[in-house]
């Protein structure tokens, strides 16, 4: 379900808004929409925020990793926070943060493993020359 929403916006914060959906090659709705969902899930996790790649927004670690690099390396530990944070480097509140985010939505993450989870092969592909040696999980 979804409900229509008039607001009054200052010329200012309107033509933002539009330079926004022109340069996405979005309506003023669905940049609108975004914005406000981003600002939803930002709200409830503050150690979050979502930035822009290859023209998809993505919910990363404040500064760090996107949430599903995060989830890639926490999979391999178990779902374990701390072993995670240990792992990448960051601080077991924002390895927290990325699990909780992936909790309450795994769609993103879990719909596009292709992307997510590179089979060895393809980064061979990529890196012909690289040496790859594969370590046991600790």
């Amino acid at each position: 379900m979804s409900q229509k929403l008039i607001l009054e916006l200052s010329d200012e914060i309107a033509e933002a808004l539009d330079q926004a959906a022109r340069s996405e090659r979005l309506s003023l709705e669905d940049v609108s929409a975004r914005i406000l969902e981003e600002w939803r899930w930002r709200r409830r996790f503050p150690l979050l925020e979502f930035r822009d790649f290859n023209g998809e927004r993505h919910a990363c670690v404040r500064d760090r990793l996107q949430v599903w690099q995060v989830i890639m390396v926490a999979r391999e530990c178990g779902m374990d926070a701390d072993r995670t944070a240990e792992r990448l480097g960051l601080e077991p509140e924002q390895a927290q943060a990325a699990l909780a985010f992936y909790a309450a939505n795994p769609h993103p993450i879990d719909e596009a493993p292709g992307e997510n989870q590179p089979e060895l092969s393809r980064v061979k592909a990529l890196f012909p020359s690289l040496n790859v040696m594969i370590l046991p999980p600790e």
